[in-house]
């Protein structure tokens, strides 16, 4: 997965993925197919893992924008660490591979759906108790700020700094309430 998430489907040679899990050539094929199929299976894992830790995140949040909150701070807290200089690997992907990709294009509809349905949960619940704006329905609010994150993991993938990050959470956060 990270092989792909650093250097993308197209610039990952099978030569790097055999290196990479020290397998030979012919293991590799007989244990996941092709390189596409491994690159598939590699995405679907990225995304039910980050749609779990969204989800577990969001859960054990004292109040629906403390979730929110942390949310973004889970971001910022990967500004300086390896994951968080590559980027969002589902950013990465669609930028990479949609709409060319079907199955790619699938994936990441139904991770952006998913993120957007936990995020609508919370600021439902946040709505029922009077800690959201009236002016947009949580759905609006949901997508907002899904569109919000990735546009900042695009800029954290291109060297935004930590405050630039906070500046852009901060509002985000303010716009809710």
């Amino acid at each position: 997965m990270r092989l792909f998430w650093r250097k993308g489907y197209a610039a990952t040679s099978v030569e790097d993925l055999i290196k990479t899990l020290h397998l030979s050539r012919s293991s590799l094929y007989d244990t996941f197919g092709d390189k596409r199929t491994l690159f598939i299976e590699a995405l679907k894992l990225y995304s039910e893992r980050v749609i779990s830790g969204t989800a577990r995140t969001l859960n054990e949040s004292p109040s629906p924008i403390a979730g929110m909150q942390k949310v973004f701070d889970d971001i910022i807290a990967s500004i300086d660490s390896e994951t968080g200089a590559l980027g969002c690997f589902m950013v990465n992907s669609v930028a990479e591979l949609v709409p060319y990709d079907p199955d790619v294009t699938e994936i990441a509809t139904t991770y952006s759906e998913s993120i957007q349905k936990l995020f609508a949960a919370v600021l439902t619940q946040a709505k029922s108790q009077d800690m959201l704006t009236e002016k947009q329905t949580p759905q609006q609010l949901a997508a907002y700020v899904f569109n919000m994150i990735q546009g900042i993991r695009i800029l954290i993938k291109s060297g935004a700094t930590q405050e630039q990050v906070q500046a852009i959470s901060a509002m985000t956060l303010q716009s809710l309430q």
